[in-house]
């Protein structure tokens, strides 16, 4: 199993593809879900009141976002140049991941927010690779600071590309510039339509009033979903040793990379303990780093007895999810 996996094979993909299908059977059979905008700001609001024209959408269009987010990990995978071939591994642990969870299954704004987040951790692994001043990070920022429009608390991910500048671009102060100005344009344009052709600043200020309204509500988390958390943090944490030890040899740029994905971690806990209301739908987010590290692992560990447990296990803790 664990062979075929590896393999960049097309019939991998399609594999892939039935098990997003099967992980998601009871939702998508079902009737649609009330729309989950608790955290959504007003873009959100606007974007799904044109859906609202399109009757039992919306849990599809989670469905395929999530495959999107999906395929940008394999190419985020590939910039990390972990390893020589293509894999489609990081799809399908995130695939499974998310389908471990199934009351997040849903249409929502943290879902779409994840893309944001995705595109983001592939824009800034490639800044890695430039020893000269990267404009990337100006295009970061604007990414950030359109997602707040969506998921209002998304502007934390601003400390990655802060931490990132002083760690590891401390000779280019211009990049934080461009960061600062980056977060800011988006603001300042639709800050402007308000004013100039909308002649009511409210909704800016409500956006505002949500960015910065932390809510520290403790989620209801049902014991199952709790130790399917357990047991795939467990998993990554063994899994991250055989991944350290694989990028101590590599260059620069590729374990900055992975600095980098564990910075995202870190940011997504600290979201989590300062605003536990968002638990657990922002498990879209932890999801992206810890199916990148559980791929790798699985991608280059030595003994394939290990690896076909690991992915053995992985398999099993989402099923349970899914009947229970």
């Amino acid at each position: 199993m664990l062979v075929f996996f590896r393999s960049s094979n097309t019939l991998v993909v399609v594999v892939i593809l039935l098990a997003g299908v099967l992980t998601w059977l009871n939702v998508l059979n079902g009737t649609e879900a009330p729309l989950n905008d608790r955290y959504g700001a007003f873009l959100f609001q606007v974007f799904t009141r044109w859906l609202d024209m399109i009757p039992g959408f919306y849990t599809w269009l989670a469905f395929l976002m999530m495959f999107v987010v999906a395929s940008i990990l394999i190419y985020a995978n590939a910039r990390l140049h972990l390893n020589d071939k293509i894999s489609y591994l990081p799809a399908l642990c995130y695939i499974l991941l998310i389908g471990g969870v199934p009351i997040i299954q849903e249409f929502n704004p943290v879902i779409v927010s994840t893309l944001i987040l995705a595109a983001v951790i592939v824009h800034l692994t490639g800044s890695f690779e430039n020893e000269q001043i990267s404009y990337r990070y100006f295009n970061v920022s604007v990414l950030i600071s359109i997602g707040t429009f969506f998921f209002q608390y998304l502007y934390l991910y601003m400390i990655v590309v802060w931490v990132v500048i002083v760690l590891w671009r401390p000779g280019y102060w211009r990049e934080w510039v461009f960061s600062l100005l980056g977060f800011a344009f988006p603001l300042f344009i639709t800050f402007s339509w308000f004013f100039l052709v909308e002649g009511d600043l409210s909704p800016m200020g409500q956006h505002f009033s949500k960015m910065f309204n932390i809510q520290r509500i403790t989620p209801l988390i049902s014991t199952s979903t709790t130790l399917f958390f357990v047991s795939i943090i467990v998993l990554v944490v063994l899994a991250f040793g055989q991944v350290w030890r694989n990028i101590s040899s590599k260059k620069t740029a590729i374990r900055t990379g992975y600095y980098l994905l564990i910075l995202v971690v870190l940011v997504t806990l600290l979201m989590v303990l300062i605003i536990p209301d968002t638990m657990p739908q922002v498990w879209y987010f932890m999801a992206c780093p810890l199916s990148l590290f559980l791929s790798n692992f699985l991608a280059n560990v030595k003994s394939k007895r290990i690896g076909v447990i690991v992915l053995t296990l992985l398999f099993v803790l989402t099923t349970i999810q899914m009947i229970m």
